[in-house]
């Protein structure tokens, strides 16, 4: 080994660190090693599981080297991943695998504050087995600055491999829970999708209310996409689960892992009046005024209750009712918006033709009709199962709904629909003689059903439009959009009364 001094070493180590990174690092450690060891052979290597090593980096006479993955058995190397440091001349008989190499073979460990060995550095040296003091001093420097890159590396691995592993979460997630059902033409649903677009860059609060089935997770996770923390974890909570207890234990680290993203509070008004407190306590500031250092968690909650009245009677507590509260979106239920049946057939049919291997080309208009009788005590829900059941029981390419798959309907229901339907005399309820061709969007039919629906509200609201008792709050549209949509279909209470 050339004379040189320890302090031109340190010297030199220091250039090493300073001018180089990552693979680079590694390769000028390795090449400095071989240097100070006069060694003609030096690798840093990374275990390989189950008994193998990886060189990242090797110095071999003088350059650097192509790496080449080996097995650790029956080689000196498989002792230092124990986490022993070696220095010996070879014999061969304790490493059949090393015949062939010349000189004397230098391993050391590279270990974590933990302990764990995740990798190792050797070097086949041109003299005898022998080390100064200072050279073994530097090959410890040279040990702890490759450990730390290594660390760094496996780091940089996990955390590629953890976005790979939310990229693919989050398409099943989507696929899942299929934010693009969000279709609709009704007045009620672009006040929705207004509301959506409305609330989405803000930090604060949201409290979702809608009947089972409305897709309150739907705008939920509708309201995370369309926001600045879109790339962030959507985490749901269901407070209505038997493990919730559990849960709200360890919501602290849920917010923490949730930190930048939305936590969904899902059906918070099922929570038991004596765990709301924990969760009051739990959940973390206000994310359009939170302090530094703090986690960063937008709560988006949702319920199908009126908590209003669960306030009144005991059931909800009144201050975690203001903290969810900032922000309200209601979700009309199916029956205020019959027109966004049909494009919600539509896209259902598209989505489901693959996965059940059917090919449906319309929708028969008779049963189009049935659909907007219908009273949807499922809601969304129950439109999704009727068409995924008519689907499969039926065949052909024109999809038809029959009354027998409205048979899950409750008998108070059923009694409901019959007494709704003896109900009304107004002679405006229509029958279609052709099928309804699913590609045409705009001649659907649709807007037959429409004017049917409205006149059945009309006349059941006794043509009172607006207030309380309106036919507009029932059917989810403002006045102006509803008397603006009479126009449209040609609807006069005139020309009602003259069909009666």
């Amino acid at each position: 080994m050339a004379e040189t001094g320890s302090g031109e070493q340190l010297e030199s180590l220091a250039a090493s660190l300073t001018r180089a990174r990552g693979d680079d690092l590694l390769a000028a450690l390795a090449g400095f090693l071989a240097g100070i060891l006069d060694a003609r052979e030096v690798s840093i290597c990374e275990a390989a599981p189950p008994r193998r090593t990886r060189p990242l980096a090797t110095w071999r006479e003088g350059s650097s080297s192509a790496n080449h993955e080996y097995d650790l058995q029956d080689t000196p190397c498989a002792d230092v991943y124990t986490g022993k440091t070696l220095l010996l001349d070879l014999p061969q008989e304790a490493y059949p695998a090393t015949t062939g190499q010349r000189g004397a073979y230098f391993g050391m460990p590279l270990t974590v504050k933990d302990g764990a060995v995740l990798g190792h550095l050797c070097a086949w040296l041109r003299g005898p087995a022998r080390l100064d003091v200072a050279q073994q001093a530097l090959c410890a420097i040279v040990a702890d600055r490759a450990a730390a890159e290594l660390r760094l590396v496996h780091v940089k691995r996990e955390r590629a491999l953890l976005r790979a592993q939310q990229r693919q979460l989050r398409a099943e997630i989507e696929a899942a829970h299929d934010i693009g059902a969000l279709v609709g033409t009704s007045a009620a649903h672009a006040r929705l999708l207004e509301e959506i677009r409305r609330i989405a860059s803000s930090g604060a609060a949201v409290l979702i209310r809608g009947e089972p089935g409305t897709g309150k997770e739907l705008v939920a996770r509708a309201v995370h996409q369309s926001s600045p923390r879109a790339t962030r974890p959507f985490t749901r909570l269901d407070c209505a689960s038997a493990g919730i207890e559990s849960q709200l234990g360890a919501l602290p680290q849920l917010c923490a892992l949730t930190n930048g993203g939305t936590l969904f509070l899902d059906e918070v008004g099922a929570l038991p009046v004596e765990l709301q407190a924990r969760l009051l306590a739990a959940l973390p500031g206000n994310a359009d005024r939170r302090e530094p250092g703090l986690v960063d968690v937008r709560i988006i909650a949702a319920t199908n209750r009126d908590l209003r009245l669960a306030m009144r009677d005991g059931n909800f507590r009144e201050d975690l009712f203001y903290r969810l509260n900032v922000l309200p979106i209601d979700i009309p239920p199916l029956r205020a918006r019959i027109e966004d049946i049909g494009p919600v057939v539509q896209y259902l049919v598209r989505r489901l033709s693959a996965r059940l291997g059917r090919r449906i080309d319309s929708i028969d208009a008779g049963s189009l009709s049935e659909l907007a009788r219908h009273s949807w005590p499922g809601n969304m829900r129950e439109l999704a199962t009727l068409v995924e059941r008519a689907m499969v029981t039926h065949g052909g390419p024109v999809l038809k709904l029959s009354a027998d798959l409205f048979a899950t309907a409750s008998p108070a229901e059923r009694a409901a629909l019959i007494a709704a339907a003896a109900a009304d005399t107004t002679h405006t309820r229509l029958t279609f003689a052709g099928t309804i061709d699913l590609d045409d969007t705009l001649n659907t039919g649709l807007h037959a059903v429409q004017r049917e629906h409205i006149l059945r509200v009309l006349n059941a609201t006794h043509w009172v439009i607006e207030g309380n008792s309106g036919a507009a709050l029932r059917l989810g549209m403002k006045p102006a959009t509803l008397r603006h949509r009479m126009k449209k279909l040609g609807i006069t209470r005139a020309q009602n009364q003259q069909a009666g």
